[in-house]
């Protein structure tokens, strides 16, 4: 097992521990519900990645099609698109927000758009310089 895989296998364990705590104790039935969500995410994120990673190491055809260069363009542009239309959104959320007067949501999402850019950029530089 390599040293990445034990982090997914570490989020079963995670898992079946939130479950246990849900069953074991008597938290309010909101509280109940968000650690079932937190355990659903962590659960599905594990096996999702270790059958990501048993696929990539047995099954020839999916590692091609994972690495082929068309499916990571389309991969990329379809992220670009996606970040400006969710950049779109949060600009629409903001206006709503100061239209109802709900100052602290306005000020939290407009802040989220400030500092977006700023995300980019970073990553972008962290990206170019592995490559």
């Amino acid at each position: 097992m390599k040293n990445r895989n034990k982090l997914w296998y570490i989020g079963y364990i995670v898992s079946a521990i939130l479950v246990l705590i849900i069953f074991f104790t008597d938290f309010p039935k909101m509280a109940d519900i968000g650690l079932l969500i937190l355990m659903c995410i962590i659960f599905s994120v594990s096996y999702t990645q270790l059958l990501h990673n048993k696929m990539m190491k047995n099954d020839r055809d999916y590692k091609v099609n994972v690495m082929d260069e068309r499916n990571i363009s389309i991969k990329e542009k379809s992220g670009n698109i996606t970040n400006m239309i969710t950049m779109v959104l949060l600009g629409i959320a903001t206006v709503i927000f100061i239209s109802f007067d709900y100052l602290i949501p306005a000020i939290i999402t407009g802040v989220i758009i400030l500092i977006q850019p700023i995300i980019l950029i970073i990553v972008s530089n962290l990206i170019e310089k592995k490559m």
